[in-house]
């Protein structure tokens, strides 16, 4: 097992049955492959699991409040940061398989410049398919998951068979890890993201112009792994317009002008 040393940060929303079951999957591949870590979990209250979180050793459960027609991931970091325990936080999505050798390469890095905030893969975002997310839950092992990948077609977006498909070659999205004194010295995550879109964009954006290098890790076939579920978010989110001229705008901005921006709300 790998001694993670760090806060395990994941926002989570009941909005299907396989978003619960990616959260199992989640929790039951880190307390199988890491130790010396807490699990962070923060949600919406409307849209809570069903997982009994007493179970986990060391797990810390953040409910917040109702929002009605929707959910913020980035109040729920924030929440998550200012409970966190340990100094090196590694923020998850939940329905995302990082590989625990990705994850412990990161930390080093980590030790030795701890200005940056890194994504830990090559930015290759694989779709898992159903049936090789069954056998995955059976299993746990991040090297199941590469040997589905046929390494011909590894770079090519848009990909697919019946196992996976090749989303992206160069996600911004999935999570990342870095020091929680960044995350305090930028005043945390952008809580005017509501629903899915855009919010990973303005965050690394974000923290880059606040002077953290953005980076990911270097080196062939280190994909992360989205696991299996009902989608169509992008369709029925109504913020999602919103989220992207919010992203735009930060990314436009004068660099003095967004750390006063930075600083409009409280985290």
């Amino acid at each position: 097992m790998i001694n993670l040393n760090a806060s395990v940060i994941v926002f989570y929303r009941k909005d299907s049955e396989d978003r619960e079951l990616n959260l199992k999957t989640l929790l039951n591949f880190y307390y199988k492959h890491y130790e010396n870590f807490e699990f962070i979990v923060s949600e919406q209250k409307h849209l809570e699991s069903n997982i009994d979180f007493s179970s986990y050793e060391n797990l810390k459960h953040i409910v917040l409040p109702d929002l009605e027609d929707t959910w913020n991931k980035m109040k729920g970091y924030n929440e998550g940061v200012k409970d966190s325990f340990y100094e090196n936080l590694i923020f998850n999505d939940v329905d995302v398989i990082f590989g625990p050798d990705h994850i412990n390469e990161t930390l080093d890095i980590l030790t030795k410049d701890n200005k940056k905030i890194i994504l830990p893969n090559d930015g290759n975002f694989v779709c898992v398919k159903e049936g090789i997310r069954d056998k995955f839950i059976d299993n746990l092992d991040y090297g199941y998951l590469c040997d589905q990948i046929d390494p011909n077609h590894y770079n090519q977006i848009n990909f697919q068979n019946d196992k996976i498909h090749i989303g992206h070659t160069s996600t911004p999205g999935g999570g990342f890890v870095t020091k929680k004194r960044n995350i305090f010295n930028c005043n945390g995550f952008n809580p005017n993201f509501l629903g899915w879109g855009y919010e990973d964009n303005e965050t690394l954006a974000r923290f880059n112009k606040m002077g953290y290098t953005v980076c990911r890790l270097t080196g062939d076939f280190k994909p992360l792994f989205h696991i299996n579920h009902e989608s169509a978010e992008r369709e029925t989110n109504p913020y999602y317009k919103q989220n992207n001229n919010l992203c735009n705008f930060v990314e436009k901005i004068d660099s003095k002008l967004l750390y006063l921006y930075s600083n409009t709300w409280k985290m």
